[in-house]
């Protein structure tokens, strides 16, 4: 009986705030480790951060035999909304990881993708030449004087 009454205080007085404080310290580590955006995973962070989704960018470079063409994903999905949808380029921006850039950028070499990467590609192709793309996600940042972008995880190449 005292157990049961013990136990019984324990989840009215102290599961609860031990419950949002791991949220909150999960969320925490996230945005500092995984690049976690701080406006999602149930934290507190969006109350003190510049860094939202719509500021994040995706950064795509294609290198060919003589050239390198840089691209803004966001502005590829504007162009050739079929390729990815809004909700994938939120996904990968926000919470960005290597195994999704690696797809994302075999999606947007593909001969079947409507989309300037995929045209340059085929043409590259063409020519026997080997190319390749590289991604790698960016985020707002303040650091008290100055407002720059800085990239969020290493670049990621993906070869046809």
């Amino acid at each position: 009986m005292i157990l049961k009454y013990s136990l019984l205080k324990f989840l009215k007085t102290g599961a609860i705030p031990l419950l949002l404080t791991t949220v909150a310290l999960r969320q925490i580590v996230l945005v500092h480790t995984a690049g976690l955006s701080p406006w999602h995973g149930g934290g507190f962070g969006m109350f003190a951060s510049i860094d939202r989704d719509e500021r994040r960018v995706v950064t795509t470079q294609l290198i060919d035999c003589s050239h390198t063409h840089d691209f803004v994903l966001s502005q590829i999905l504007t162009d050739s909304p079929d390729v990815l949808s809004a909700h994938a380029y939120t996904h990968i921006s926000t919470f960005p990881t290597q195994s999704q850039l690696r797809r994302t950028g075999r999606r947007l070499l593909s001969t079947d993708a409507q989309n300037p990467i995929a045209e340059l590609h085929s043409q590259n192709q063409d020519k026997n030449c080997d190319s390749k793309l590289a991604l790698q996600p960016w985020r707002l940042s303040y650091d008290g004087r100055v407002i720059t972008y800085e990239p969020l995880t290493d670049r990621v190449e993906v070869q046809p």
